[in-house]
């Protein structure tokens, strides 16, 4: 097996679609058992050898059927599958998509900090009014330590 390289005029003809991204085009050579030439191309190599100058045999005008099977080489470039394989990428996020999410995630992240601050201010508010509990307790302890302490007997 053996491969045909890259080649600019062969990738125009049998890859016209191809774009620059393609780098290297392959092509596999399989022997077939098919006979070559087929006979409807007979008449077309026919017409080519008479018009190329070749030297002829002089039966030519008889045998020639015979003398292109067995003097000449013949191959086809045909496609193993008529199947094209086509590739193509598209952005899974729009641009609104993308401005959607990064608004719902800023949404998001001010929402928790705003919440975030409320509990801070909750949590000034609780230990304020647990200090002020705490101080008029001891100011009521006070007060009634100083008021057993002045009372007469």
């Amino acid at each position: 097996m053996g491969q045909l390289v890259d080649n600019v005029s062969v990738s125009g003809v049998y890859c016209p679609d191809c774009r620059q991204e393609c780098l290297a085009i392959n092509f596999n050579i399989k022997l077939s058992s098919v006979v070559a030439p087929p006979d409807f191309y007979l008449t077309t190599i026919k017409a080519f050898v008479e018009s190329s100058g070749v030297n002829l045999t002089n039966t030519w005008s008889s045998t020639w059927i015979n003398d292109i099977k067995s003097s000449y080489v013949s191959f086809e470039v045909i496609y193993e599958t008529s199947r094209t394989d086509v590739f193509s990428q598209q952005a899974t996020t729009s641009p609104v998509d993308v401005i959607s999410d990064v608004g719902g995630q800023t949404g998001l992240w001010i929402g928790i900090s705003f919440l975030s601050l409320f509990e801070v201010v909750e949590m000034l508010y609780r230990l304020i009014r647990y200090e002020c509990f705490l101080a008029r307790r001891f100011i009521q302890r006070r007060l009634r330590h100083t008021d057993t302490n002045t009372t007469p007997m």
